[in-house]
């Protein structure tokens, strides 16, 4: 008799029942070693799990003294979750029972298979069967393909391979893989988590669910994300702002960056976007801090587990050895990571304290000979350093392992820290193989990560700072519909046939939006262009205008600097038996650094606004950065000077410093643009753009409009 008494609370989260059940039910569970069947019941008692535990599998009538149901209709009550651990032939009849019982969730660890099916005329595959039935009923699962998930702060354990003898923290790890499932919590037990997920195929909950889930726990102080793909990319990114807004930082790995220019691009701007530019897009804009490799996610998420605060300032550094400071050094520069400037006072302080031969300097080598006072002179160092207003987080590097340590004081001056510090604060052993498990578990219970490899660790701490200095800059809001209502109405329908507009009018509608242009005038016979150029005064530049060439420099179709109405004669007719009659005039723009804007329109996370190094370099050099459009006036100031090309605008040998304010000014207006008309355009490209002393002006520009949406 089934005995339904379970309430929908209101405050209650979608995953609650899933990720954190008072009842479970294992379906599929055996007395046989060495399966899954066995093995998911004996980590979920292994784990300390204080819920009701069924076990459903009709060949047995009890397993290890448990009483084992039929079916999961025979258990006497409604049950938070279901483990189905059923081959795939069996999964569609055994979901179908959970939805009707009204069981809060489900896990699956089978790949949902059935060998040998094929898709047959309006009869999807098995996985595309349970995610639609899934979705239909509002059913969250963990998986398929997936080796469940550790909730550590309920000690439900809900896998078939155990995470051993762990204790519980503030990292919540959420991974597309089951081997970066496994690898952190089946190693080093100073990564300490409170929730472990491998979302597997996401049947029916996505990423971006279990995330706010994680949002939602207490005991959260950082999100780890192993990311392949985000299947809602809306709801990843109201996420992204939610985790901002409350403050917790969010750490990704997403694999899958590799650089493969879009070879369908019709634009520079869509040629040199990597398969990886939205998602930096997105991470930028939302304080997400991106990295590279497991290593660098875990030892991120590490350091801000610790739940400091990170202040104002740079890092500050103190060393037991003069030769690891000079790596510790070289390294910091490698990846731009600053040093904090300490006062005048800490410089006192220090210069009263360390023996005679050691400089009071940040980074600072405070070992001196072996006396009575060794570790004395570290603990009053390490604080001062620490102490000092310019220093935001600290590094104590000394040589710890567990089988020796030469210092065993030093463990216990870096545990002091938290005493007088709310400073993020860790200690480095230089050997990213150190032996020292122990002595980290140690200091973990003081609040004191231990993080082997400088390099990883100086990449961790460059995360911090570049994560604070992100969240100071304020997030653009989204252009205001139909702000521009008449100008997008004149333009709709030109744009809506897919068809890329000329040079003219992408200049026009650029033009009539308020983007600086070099105005042109489209012609086709020779009388015609000397009078243009007449009108427009001389030096002019003609270009060809040609249907469908969108990169006139690489077929000779741009001749500068025409001074006469000669040279204007004899390079129109150069033109016309090239490449056709059909060409503009313009006004020949002073000199200056030639830049580009551009624009992609990403199918996932919508347009994406382009500045870089422009020209007939921009391809080459690929200098150049995305952000999602609009962007706030501090993000494009942000992004013109992380150019590489940044010291001819700033007035490199002698030459005028280019107008930043302008160019800034114009790069936000372009972006308001992109998302005004980011319904009907595809790509975008203006280059060059002249910068110079006086402002910046678009002397080219090429506007893709969507294709049309096919009529039924």
């Amino acid at each position: 008799m089934q005995n339904n008494n379970s309430e929908i609370i209101a405050n209650q989260h979608r995953l609650d029942r899933l990720l954190k059940p008072e009842s479970i039910a294992l379906v599929g569970v055996s007395p046989r070693e060495g399966t899954v069947g066995h093995d998911m019941l004996a980590v979920l008692h292994n784990g300390g799990y204080q819920g009701k535990v069924y076990l459903v599998n009709p060949r047995y009538d009890e397993i290890e003294g448990i009483p084992c149901y039929p079916s999961l209709s025979d258990i006497p009550e409604t049950v938070d979750m279901a483990v189905l651990s059923v081959a795939g032939h069996r999964m569609e009849p055994l979901l179908e029972e959970a939805i009707k019982l009204g069981i809060g969730g489900v896990t699956i660890y089978d790949y949902c298979q059935i060998d040998g099916e094929k898709v047959s005329a309006g009869q999807p595959l098995l996985l595309e069967r349970l995610k639609a039935r899934a979705k239909e009923a509002g059913m969250p699962i963990c998986g398929g393909n997936c080796m469940g998930y550790y909730n550590f702060d309920q000690n439900t354990h809900v896998s078939f391979q155990s995470p051993g003898d762990r204790k519980a923290g503030h990292i919540s790890l959420i991974a597309h893989s089951g081997s970066i499932f496994v690898l952190p919590t089946s190693n080093d037990p100073r990564y300490r988590f409170n929730l472990v997920v491998s979302a597997g195929q996401e049947i029916s909950t996505t990423l971006d669910e279990y995330m706010d889930f994680a949002l939602e726990q207490p005991s959260t102080r950082v999100l780890a994300v192993f990311m392949e793909a985000v299947r809602n990319p809306e709801g990843f990114v109201e996420v992204l702002k939610k985790a901002r807004k409350r403050g917790i930082p969010v750490v990704v790995t997403k694999v899958g960056r590799t650089e493969e220019s879009a070879k369908l691009a019709a634009t520079h701007s869509g040629a040199i976007a990597g398969d990886n530019t939205a998602y930096e897009a997105v991470f930028k804009k939302y304080g997400v801090i991106a990295t590279d490799t497991l290593d660098d996610l875990m030892n991120t998420a590490l350091l801000l587990s610790q739940g400091k605060e990170l202040g104002q300032g740079e890092l500050g550094y103190i060393s037991d050895s003069g030769g690891l400071r000079e790596l510790f050094v070289d390294t910091s520069e490698q990846y731009q990571l600053p040093f904090a400037k300490i006062t005048e006072e800490t410089v006192s302080k220090l210069q009263g304290r360390l023996p005679h031969g050691l400089d009071p300097v940040n980074p600072l080598d405070a070992a001196g000979s072996f006396t009575e006072d060794y570790a004395g002179v570290f603990r009053d160092c390490v604080r001062y350093i620490m102490e000092d207003p310019n220093v935001a987080v600290g590094v104590f590097e000394f040589e710890a392992r567990d089988q020796f340590i030469y210092m065993p004081e030093l463990v216990e001056v870096a545990k002091e820290v938290q005493q007088y510090s709310n400073k993020p604060f860790f200690v480095l052993n230089t050997f990213a193989s150190a032996l020292n498990a122990g002595i980290a578990d140690d200091l973990m219970e003081h609040n004191v990560p231990l993080i082997n490899g400088v390099e990883t660790a100086i990449k961790a701490v460059s995360n911090l700072l570049q994560r604070r200095d992100r969240l100071q800059q304020p997030i653009a809001e989204q252009a205001p519909a139909a702000s521009q209502a008449e100008l997008v109405s004149k333009w709709r329908e030109r744009l809506s046939n897919g068809i890329a507009l000329s040079e003219t009018e992408s200049l026009t509608l650029l033009s009539e939006y308020g983007l600086p242009v070099a105005t042109p005038t489209e012609v086709r016979s020779e009388e015609a262009v000397c009078a243009a150029a007449l009108k427009s005064g001389y030096p002019v530049v003609l270009k060809t205008a040609a249907p469908g060439i969108h990169h006139k420099s690489d077929v000779g179709g741009v001749v500068l600097n025409l001074d006469s109405e000669s040279a204007v004669r004899q390079a129109y007719r150069d033109l016309h038996d090239r490449l056709g009659p059909q060409v503009t005039v313009e006004p020949m723009v002073g000199k200056g650094t030639e830049l580009a804007f551009g624009m992609i329109n990403d199918p996932q996370f919508g347009p994406l606004v382009m500045v870089g190094s422009g020209g007939i370099y921009i391809e080459i050099l690929k200098d150049r950065h995305f952000a999602l459009a609009p962007v706030a006036a501090d993000e494009a100031r942000n992004m013109v000077e992380s150019l590489k090309i940044m010291p001819l605008l700033a007035g490199a040998r002698g030459s005028k410093a280019a107008d930043l304010t302008a160019l800034t000014n114009t790069l936000v207006k372009f972006s308001e643009f992109v998302a005004e008309f980011s319904d009907l355009i595809d790509e975008i490209d203006i280059n060059p753009l002249i910068v110079n002393e006086q402002g910046c002006i678009a002397v080219d520009g090429l506007i893709i409009g969507k294709p049309p949406t096919p009529k039924i």
